[in-house]
């Protein structure tokens, strides 16, 4: 009777030991709930280069000469690069971009041409999906503008100002970036040839295709 006792608690001490070697492992390969799971989110970091391209439009005025005043209008289309920071859902970086343009109007016989436009600026994002990417961005704006009449005289001025917007970019895969984004450019007073003095805004509608290293 002893015998069978003690054999029998061995018995039990071993299913016991089982089952709980076998729960243990259970719980060590078992995921956690859906819920408890982390959140997968994208990596923004590094170097990108990229085109982009669209369309702006401008105001023009003068001081002494308000008859020239004017809303001239074009396209844009030029190249950007910066380098991105990521911390958790918040992405922060560095840009500058350059563009060719052709937002122009005549008045008067004398045409008005935005021909470079160009900027360096922070940029502060946040990312809503792990693909996409919501930012908001400003810095310094630098301009160059040029007026000329039919017979070939022409004068034209480097201005320089700030520049804001804000912007989408979406990754469409692991390396490439596709984005859409607005920009304000306001330029300080300046003082063209003989002229007059002018004051210009310039607000542009553009898309752009990156490349991230």
């Amino acid at each position: 009777m002893g015998m069978k006792f003690w054999y029998g608690i061995g018995l039990l001490a071993s299913i016991a030991a089982g089952a709980g070697s076998a729960a243990a492992a259970d719980l060590a390969v078992r995921p956690p709930p859906p819920g408890l799971a982390p959140a997968y989110l994208s990596d923004w970091a590094g170097f990108y280069i990229g085109i982009n391209g669209g369309g702006g439009w401008a105001s023009t005025t003068f001081d002494f000469s308000p008859e020239l005043n004017a809303k001239p209008s074009g396209g844009v289309f030029g190249g950007h690069a910066g380098y991105n920071w990521q911390y958790g859902s918040v992405v922060a970086g560095l840009e500058v971009d350059f563009d060719g343009a052709d937002i122009k109007q005549t008045v008067l016989g004398l045409e008005q041409k935005t021909n470079e436009l160009a900027s360096a600026r922070a940029r502060v994002g946040y990312v809503f999906f792990p693909n996409l990417l919501a930012y908001g961005t400003a810095g310094a704006g630098w301009g160059h503008f040029t007026v000329s009449d039919a017979f070939g005289d022409s004068a034209a001025i480097n201005q320089f100002g700030w520049t804001a917007g804000a912007g989408l970019e979406y990754k469409l895969v692991d390396h490439v970036l596709l984005r859409a984004e607005y920009l304000h450019y306001d330029f300080a007073k300046t003082t063209i040839g003989a002229l007059d003095n002018v004051k210009e805004t310039v607000d542009v509608v553009r898309g752009g295709l990156s490349w991230k290293f």
